[in-house]
């Protein structure tokens, strides 16, 4: 296998590229095993592939290892409803799972073949509209989330000091215990999913663009957190790549009566609850401080040394979501992989990390976010400190394709998922709609983060893979980050 193929099979299985909400794509899947079937032919195909799933999970039940087999059904599910999206048949979906997924696995496939032999049964119950959770879950590779956990919980609060060498700054956040062994965790699971003779050719590629393309500073900054974690930093160098790139979000930016701006996001994670919990108990808030002050704050992930989410107190706050890349994950990857080569392009997070450590206005921060060069396509959703300053960027890989910018009384607040705004909602993943009622039923006058925030608990804006929300006014530097756990089912 070519390198380039190693690094599209890891894309493949540490993130979901495709931001797509499964629950709405699930209502009207089993039509297409209907129409394959008659009623007879469906009620026995049913009944065949659960015996022989059940069958097989029982075989392989002394050797399983329940966070895996999550994490593998998450993907899986994931990948099926992409291919429905694309209007494929039961049997190109088979093949192609087959092909893309089991067949590149190491002791875990035959949890991957049984979900391939599952098919039928899967599809015949997403018209129940499970989201990817509810499916693994009855299929009894997931257990049930968020068992008694409060909702929200504010995010622990760290503090990098950037007058120390980078090697040094992430020393005291990557040796607490519980992200130590969460890092050891999410290593754990992917080279687990891996081949053996994969995972040791795929930790080179992450130490080659650590050593060679990374910036030096975020560069050092990883090898910092990898010392502590005790994961090799070409994995952390990995992470950094793969959480970016497999984020579905809704961001909306809005302006007072006062010409006060509010920023706030739901941050979900599309690759199942074998992550997306994971990802929760790493979730933190870092000041980032020089001479003893606050420059910028930002909500990431311990060892994440960019940023999806920020603020420059006093100059504006910035969030990032995921554009749904209409050529797919294969034409997305090879894009990904042209910047790196040419070596003239950055990560979308470590661009906003860099503008909120570097720049000290609104104008600036919208100037560099919209012409930068980046990896991948992508929005930026950026707030200010005054009347009119907010703005989604709708970023190509060289340039911006359209800068939305608020127009207050007309157009007073603005949300962004992970479509292009211009465009209708897709059938398969409307959280638009739902945000734009619940922000429209909030007079104006009486617009606060409070309600804001209750907007983005409106489902399926807020979903079993909503990770974290942030709150943020640029003006008076206020900035919130909370961990979110929507009650099992999370649905309406």
């Amino acid at each position: 296998m070519n390198t380039l193929a190693i690094v599209f099979l890891l894309f493949q299985l540490i993130s979901v590229l495709q931001c797509s909400n499964v629950e709405s794509v699930f209502s009207s899947s089993s039509k297409q095993l209907d129409g394959l079937l008659s009623e007879k032919e469906k009620v026995k195909a049913l009944s065949d592939s659960w015996n022989r799933y059940s069958e097989g999970l029982s075989k392989i039940d002394k050797i399983r290892d329940m966070s895996v087999e999550c994490a593998l059904c998450g993907i899986v599910i994931n990948e099926v409803a992409g291919f429905l999206i694309e209007n494929r048949t039961i049997s190109e979906i088979e093949t192609l799972i087959q092909q893309d997924v089991c067949n590149h696995l190491g002791v875990i496939k035959t949890v991957c073949d049984l979900l391939v032999d599952a098919l039928p049964l899967i599809l015949s119950q997403l018209e129940n509209q499970w989201s990817v959770s509810v499916v693994c879950v009855d299929l009894k590779l997931c257990t049930v989330p968020f068992n008694n956990q409060t909702d929200p919980r504010a995010v622990p609060t760290y503090t990098i000091n950037l007058d120390l060498d980078p090697i040094d700054r992430w020393t005291q956040i990557c040796s607490v215990p519980t992200f130590q062994q969460m890092g050891q965790y999410l290593y754990n699971v992917i080279t687990t999913i891996l081949p053996d003779t994969l995972g040791g050719d795929v930790e080179k590629i992450g130490q080659l663009l650590n050593d060679n393309y990374y910036p030096y500073e975020l560069s050092q900054e990883i090898r910092s957190c990898a010392n502590q974690m005790g994961v090799p930093y070409g994995w952390i160098a990995l992470f950094n790549l793969g959480y970016e790139v497999s984020d579905a979000c809704t961001s909306i930016v809005a302006q007072t009566m006062d010409g006060k701006i509010y920023h706030a996001r739901n941050l979900d994670f599309w690759a199942g609850m074998g992550f997306t919990e994971t990802l929760k108990d790493m979730t933190i808030q870092v000041d980032y401080q020089k001479g003893g002050k606050t420059v910028f704050t930002v909500t990431t992930f311990a060892g994440m040394v960019g940023t999806l989410s920020g603020i420059r107190p006093g100059a504006f706050s910035g969030t990032v979501d995921t554009r749904f890349y209409p050529g797919g994950v294969g034409e997305l990857f090879y894009e990904v992989i042209a910047a790196i080569e040419e070596r003239n392009a950055s990560l979308v997070s470590f661009l906003l990390r860099d503008v909120l450590q570097n720049q000290n206005d609104y104008p600036s921060a919208l100037e560099n976010l919209s012409n930068d060069e980046l990896i991948a396509d992508v929005y930026y959703i950026l707030a200010g400190v005054s009347a009119g300053q907010g703005a989604v960027i709708s970023r190509n890989r060289t340039d911006a394709a359209d800068v939305w910018i608020l127009d207050a009384p007309t157009r007073w607040f603005e949300i962004e998922t992970n479509y292009d705004h211009w465009e209708p909602a897709p059938w398969f993943d409307d959280r638009i709609d739902p945000a734009n009622n619940a922000m429209n039923a909030i007079p104006r006058s009486e617009l606060t983060l409070e309600k804001m925030f209750q907007v983005l608990t409106t489902k399926p804006v807020f979903n079993l893979q909503t990770t974290y929300t942030i709150l943020s006014c640029p003006a008076t530097g206020e900035y919130q980050s909370f961990t979110r756990y929507c009650p099992y089912p999370c649905v309406e």
